[in-house]
């Protein structure tokens, strides 16, 4: 053997040796790395054994103002479930005499300069569960906080607020309450997550806690800026004319935006506006809403050249023209704000002559059900995304009317899918016009849970909410009443009603039920007993009672309509003049009742005559 050899051979010991202390120290690495992991697994925090509180809420004493209706909120649910009221302290040198802590605190850093990053930042929060014996619950802002607290209370106490008021208090009994460490993080998919029509201070409770939350003002407020009674006399052609007169109405009319003071005047009163309201951060630039098929723009504002793709004049280039000299002036003073608008009706679609300013957020305006049409669906899709080349940022508005539709008009998946899309489209904000019927179930539970999270599996949550809402073996009855529903809105594009032009659905027409069957009505009866039959706990009934009281004004409206109006069914003259009185009698009655509550009156003033029969 050649000392070359001789040398190559002591290499190769060397680098075996090496090789071997590598794979040793890597192994310790990996085993001491699993057992880290296993170690946090293993973490348990019991906050209340068998009646003894074992636990303090600890409110951060900076940030103590902030965050007492936070801790108000963890203190009193858990109280409900376990019958304990935990402490609180906000000076805290140590946990004692309590062996745990649940700090409540806020976490001020931002890496986000532009506001509606913030917004959206702002509502995350982590839920920290590393420490022995100290449970953080951080929010990035005081809301971020209160959601974190309202995740810790679904997650590990098992409540649910399945609908406003107590009734819909799902509230698990337990003696102890015992929790496993687990890192929870999470920002909202959406800056703003907002529902209108919710008509009272219950609804607006529970909607908070379903994390629903404004912050962009965009709505119809072109009338306050351009009030008429202040400028009709001296500035005349600011105004569109009808037969030689001046509009006078708050709807059905714009300001000529090409008129030489339009953007001044404009300039002039958000610049007030601002000065008088310094905590504001936001101001609408929304259009103003129309009367009928038109919302009123000055002549030569419209572009020649035919309609817009929802059948409109279009008026879009001369309007986000007018908006974007408006914001840039506004921003040399106010250089933070941000300003909604709303892509409707003649300002539906995107100019194709200017990007929109950063600043500006339209919200896109569609009743989204007509999604379940593929052509409608696929023109939609388009229009999304042509507005995102001359946007950086933009909002859905949608059309979620429970009332005073006659058949529940439940959409869950399809609702579902339409948030995936705008969660992957980079849609920054969404609002939608609910004026709920809570005889729709999860509807608006779901949309606000999407809202936060389009991810979400939403047979998970659907499950979740029938078993918690009237107990295991009723939540298959309920279930499938649903579903009769949902089934039946899913090929509303087979029905004429689904053809109009508004960019909303035909609320205040009935002829949906042309396409309806009464074995479905009759079904959906006999589901709605079962469920009742087969829930378990008194509140379970009570819920499940409340659905069948809900049905039945879905029942008397479709029975009537098929027996007086279009003669379907063979049904009685006389069943059917007695369901019509009703129907009446039902709404009346439903006032006193806040769950079973019409929001808008199909029997009150003439709004609705198509409604009555």
């Amino acid at each position: 053997m050649t000392d070359d050899d001789n040398q190559n051979k002591d290499k190769s010991i060397k680098i075996t040796q090496y090789e071997i202390v590598c794979r040793i120290n890597i192994i310790i690495f990996l085993l001491y790395l699993l057992q880290s992991i296993s170690y946090a697994k293993l973490i348990e925090y019991k906050l209340i054994d068998n009646k003894q509180p074992l636990s303090i809420i600890h409110i951060d004493p900076d940030n103590y103002n902030e965050l007492y209706a936070a801790a108000e909120e963890l203190q009193k649910y858990i109280h409900k479930s376990t019958g304990i009221r935990l402490p609180f302290k906000h000076e805290l040198a140590s946990c004692e005499p309590y062996p745990v802590c649940i700090h409540l605190t806020i976490n001020h850093k931002s890496n986000h300069n532009f506001l509606i990053e913030k917004l959206r930042a702002s509502d995350g929060f982590h839920i920290d569960l590393s420490v022995p014996d100290h449970i953080w619950i951080r929010g990035n802002s005081a809301s971020g906080t209160e959601y974190g607290v309202y995740e810790f209370l679904e997650r590990f106490v098992g409540i649910r607020w399945l609908f406003p008021g107590e009734s819909g208090e799902h509230i698990p009994k337990r003696p102890t309450l015992m929790i496993k460490s687990q890192d929870i993080k999470q920002i909202p998919a959406f800056a703003t997550r907002q529902l209108s029509g919710l008509s009272n201070t219950e609804s607006q409770k529970w909607a908070h806690r379903q994390r629903m939350k404004g912050g962009i003002q965009f709505h119809h407020n072109l009338h306050n800026i351009f009030p008429v009674k202040k400028y009709s006399k001296t500035y005349p052609h600011l105004y569109p004319q009808k037969n030689g007169n001046v509009v006078h109405d708050r709807v059905g009319w714009q300001p000529c935006f090409q008129e030489k003071n339009a953007v001044r005047i404009a300039v002039a009163h958000i610049i007030n506006y601002f000065e008088n309201n310094q905590t504001m951060h936001t101001f609408s630039l929304g259009t103003n809403d129309a009367i009928t098929a038109t919302s009123g723009y000055c002549h030569h504002d419209i572009e020649p050249g035919g309609l817009n793709m929802w059948g409109y004049p279009n008026a879009s280039n001369v309007y986000y023209e007018w908006a974007n000299s408006v914001v840039s002036k506004v921003l040399k003073r106010f250089p933070d704000k941000i300003f909604g608008t709303l892509a409707y009706m003649e300002a539906a679609m995107p100019p194709d002559k200017l990007m929109l300013n950063d600043h500006i957020i339209p919200f896109l305006t569609e009743d989204r059900l007509r999604w379940v049409n593929a052509v409608y669906e696929q023109k939609a899709k388009k229009w999304v995304n042509d507005w995102q080349k001359k946007a950086n940022y933009i909002g859905f508005y949608d059309y979620f009317y429970g009332t005073p539709y006659v058949l529940p008009r439940v959409y869950f998946h399809h609702m579902a899918d339409i948030y995936k899309f705008a969660q992957q489209s980079g849609v920054s904000s969404v609002y939608a016009e609910a004026y709920p019927n809570w005889g729709e179930g999860p509807k608006l539970y779901l949309a606000l849970k999407l809202f936060w999270n389009p991810k979400l599996d939403t047979d998970e949550l659907l499950d979740d909410w029938y078993t918690c809402c009237v107990g295991k073996r009723a939540a298959m009855y309920l279930s499938q009443y649903f579903q009769i529903w949902e089934s039946f809105w899913m090929k509303i594009d087979n029905t004429n009603w689904f053809y109009n032009k508004s960019m909303y659905m035909a609320f205040w027409s009935p002829t949906y039920l042309d396409y309806a069957r009464l074995t479905d009505i009759q079904e959906s009866r006999r589901l709605l007993e079962k469920t009742v039959t087969y829930a378990q706990t008194p509140l379970q009934k009570k819920r499940a009672q409340l659905y069948l009281d809900a049905f039945a004004y879905y029942e008397a409206s479709a029975i009537s309509y098929w027996g007086l109006k279009n003669k379907r069914f063979q049904i009685d003259k006389k069943l059917a003049e007695t369901m019509n009185k009703k129907r009446y009698l039902l709404v009346q009655e439903f006032e006193k009742n806040p769950f079973l509550r019409h929001v808008i009156r199909f029997d009150h003033g003439n709004q609705f005559p198509a409604l009555k029969w």
